[in-house]
């Protein structure tokens, strides 16, 4: 260890001597000092989509230039290689001045020393501070362990309080004469008449329902552990069944309603209602099935986000939202649905700073800069002529494509940071008018609106801010290893071949040695901490997320408009 480090030093003398004979020849751009015009150089890894333009491509770079009055040295990589890259950054001990969607909560516990705390800074960045007065729940998701390592995106107006809502296919519904299920003996009614009732009228074979393929890591998005909502589950804290009720912590892995949901999966299964592919198959596999051909439809039930984005432009008005189904035997149960509002309403660590950042001043500047109107809107939707009409102070429209062979999501990914970009996008006194595409997760989760109601958001969520210290984290991923392993590979063999109450006494006694009470236990005081913070800083979710002063008008042009009047 003691070699390892004294080589780690000398290198990094190296490079340090390096560096400062560069500066001293005139190289100081590449130094990160000046400019050739004398302007501060700030260098920002930014992690984007693999859509996106260049950054020198995107005008609004420019803009933020000028606002923080610097040159900005960026370096890209896209997110499906940034894992390794990211390692690599922090086992050496290198991160850029600013990084934009790199790092997050995970890598406080070993590596907060490479990051600034933004905390002390705040007095001189009025902008992210208006962010945290006006949204303190910003803060929460941004803080770990009374410090502010990273900045947020606040996306309140935007997004939805789900990332994953259930589709059926209507127009299948109406040819066969049927209602839309409300319970889980209805579905498979409906399933049952979507496999023998020839609903396209080709003769063709259809598929009743499937979903995104769950994995070794635990359960995902868009996969129907959510219909645990039906016995009052809540299903929010990520793919290891953790759950919070009324502030305990949980855990559905064991809960008798998880055995019940296998058994009814397998009864589908059994009568060749799922697809065969449904445990197997590859993201592009999934959602090119869904997609159907042309307006001919190949698939009746599944999760997603929109209509448009799981089953493409001509089929997505052939589908409708279902709410929560009830289950047959728990009748009484008071249905919840899915929720990840917190995440995807205030995306946390969106924008970091090194905390040997050679150009202070400057970086915190950019960073502030991030948080104006202006900037923001640009970052998340492209820039101005581009992605966005600035129709006058605070007044903007998000454009249609001007290339016609993109939609809508697809351009905004390819001239900005969309959903990765930081920033406080509906501030008061904007107003911001939408294209349909842009807002129909909308009317999509209003529809779990009385399930979502069924929760207390101060109580029933694990949150996605919630953190492990060093030790815990360690601990909780050796448990997990096992848990995880013994449990989506039984899920999968429950719903394929049966046998869920067979094994069920012996599955929970192998998941209780492989220490889930243990993780229940971690789990609960990470999350009681996150709580307390929610306190202090006097959090209520539940008003929060439902702003009154932002409003939500649609126009006769198919386009929407955002204000807030506050």
């Amino acid at each position: 260890m003691n070699n390892s480090r004294s080589h780690w030093k000398a290198k990094a003398a190296v490079a340090a001597a390096i560096a400062g004979a560069l500066a001293l020849a005139g190289c100081t751009a590449g130094g990160g000092d000046k400019d050739a015009s004398g302007k501060p150089v700030v260098t920002v890894q930014v992690v984007k989509d693999a859509r996106a333009k260049a950054m020198a491509g995107m005008p609004w770079t420019k803009d933020l230039e000028a606002a923080c009055g610097c040159t900005i040295k960026w370096q890209e990589t896209a997110a499906s290689s940034w894992t390794q890259q990211r390692q690599a950054s922090l086992a050496a001990g290198e991160v850029a001045d600013v990084t934009i969607g790199g790092y997050g909560s995970g890598d406080w516990g070993d590596y907060s020393s490479l990051f600034m705390d933004l905390s002390p800074e705040l007095q001189n960045m009025p902008n992210l501070s208006k962010t945290f007065e006006a949204s303190p729940y910003s803060r929460v998701a941004s803080t770990w362990e009374g410090k502010l390592f990273g900045a947020p995106g606040v996306n309140t107006g935007l997004m939805a309080n789900s990332s994953s809502h259930m589709f059926i296919n209507k127009k299948w519904l109406d040819k066969l004469g049927l209602p839309v299920p409300t319970t889980w003996g209805e579905l498979k009614t409906t399933l049952e008449a979507f496999k023998n009732g020839d609903p396209n009228g080709d003769g063709k074979p259809v598929i009743p329902l499937t979903f995104n393929a769950p994995n070794a890591d635990g359960w995902g998005w868009f996969q129907p552990n959510v219909l645990l909502g039906s016995y009052g589950i809540p299903v929010t804290g990520g793919g290891q069944g953790m759950y919070a009720e009324n502030g305990t912590i949980k855990n559905y892995l064991t809960d008798p309603a998880y055995k019940d949901l296998a058994n009814y999966l397998h009864g589908l299964w059994s009568e060749g209602l799922i697809s065969n592919e449904a445990f197997t198959q590859d993201w592009s596999k999934y959602t090119a099935t869904t997609k159907g051909e042309g307006t001919t439809a190949k698939v009746g039930v599944t999760w997603m986000w929109t209509p448009s984005d799981i089953f493409g432009s001509q089929l997505a008005d052939q589908y409708v939202t279902i709410p929560q189904l009830k289950a047959d035997d728990a009748p009484n149960a008071k249905p919840v649905w899915f929720f990840n509002g917190d995440q995807i309403n205030y995306s946390a660590n969106k924008v970091s700073v090194a905390a040997n950042v050679k150009n202070k001043d400057a970086a915190l500047k950019l960073v502030d800069a991030m948080y104006t109107p202006d900037i923001g809107i640009q970052m998340r939707f492209g820039s101005f002529g581009v992605g966005v009409k600035k129709n006058g102070e605070k007044d903007y429209t998000v454009l249609p494509p001007a290339d016609k062979t993109k939609n809508a999501s697809d351009w905004q990914f390819q001239n900005s940071l969309a959903d990765g970009a930081p920033g406080w996008f509906l501030q008061p006194g904007v107003k911001l008018t939408l294209p349909k595409e842009q807002f129909e997760v909308r009317g999509v989760d209003d529809v779990y609106k009385q399930d979502l109601a069924n929760m207390d958001l101060n109580k029933d969520v694990i949150y996605g801010g919630v953190s492990f210290t060093a030790d815990e984290n360690k601990q909780y991923s050796l448990n997990n290893t096992g848990i995880t392993q013994t449990t989506m590979s039984k899920f999968a063999q429950w719903v394929t071949k049966g046998g869920a109450d067979q094994d069920w006494d012996a599955y929970v006694a192998a998941l209780k040695k492989n220490g889930l009470d243990d993780q229940i236990k971690l789990q609960q005081a990470a999350y009681d901490r996150y709580v307390k913070v929610m306190q202090d800083n006097k959090v209520d979710l539940n008003t929060e997320l439902n702003d009154p002063d932002l409003k939500f008008t649609t126009n006769s042009d198919n386009t929407a408009t955002i204000t807030n009047s506050k």
